[in-house]
């Protein structure tokens, strides 16, 4: 059986669109002379003169964009949607876990401090109350100076 030859190709593009221009024209800009690199160098050092710095240059004509945008910025206006209240403080409950983790891991690392001392391990009691220590101080570091309130 011989294979069937592949379809022709389609071709796919957009269409040409009229673009309405809103701003004036301006007048075209005359080509620049070349570059030369001590140019620069003399540009830089020299001060600034008033005026060399163009300005932008204001609307032609109002266009019924500007027209709709100033309408909507009204409507906001008049039903209060662009003014700012200050927001209350609410509680922070950073203190609150705080005392919660420490309580919760110095019990469990008390406790675990406590039956093995009794027993007589003195590894496990020292290692616990180490781990006492430097979950307290790596607790209060995170909470009170990495992390922002919550």
């Amino acid at each position: 059986m011989a294979d069937d030859p592949d379809p022709p190709r389609q071709n796919y593009g957009f269409k040409q669109r009229e673009i309405e221009t809103v701003n004036a024209p301006t007048n075209e800009p005359q080509p620049l002379p070349p570059v030369r690199v001590q140019d620069l160098i003399n540009h830089a050092v020299a001060p600034a003169k008033p005026g060399a710095v163009p300005q932008p240059s204001p609307l032609a004509q109002d266009n019924e964009v500007h027209a709709m945008l100033r309408a909507n910025v009204a409507r906001d206006n008049a039903a209060g949607l662009n003014e700012l209240i200050p927001l209350e403080k609410r509680p922070s409950r950073r203190r609150r876990d705080f005392w919660f983790l420490i309580i919760s891991g110095n019990l469990l690392l008390g406790s675990l401090a406590l039956a093995c001392g009794a027993a007589g391990n003195p590894m496990v009691f020292v290692c616990s109350v180490g781990g006492i220590g430097m979950i307290s101080a790596s607790l209060y570091w995170v909470m009170f100076h990495i992390m922002d309130d919550y």
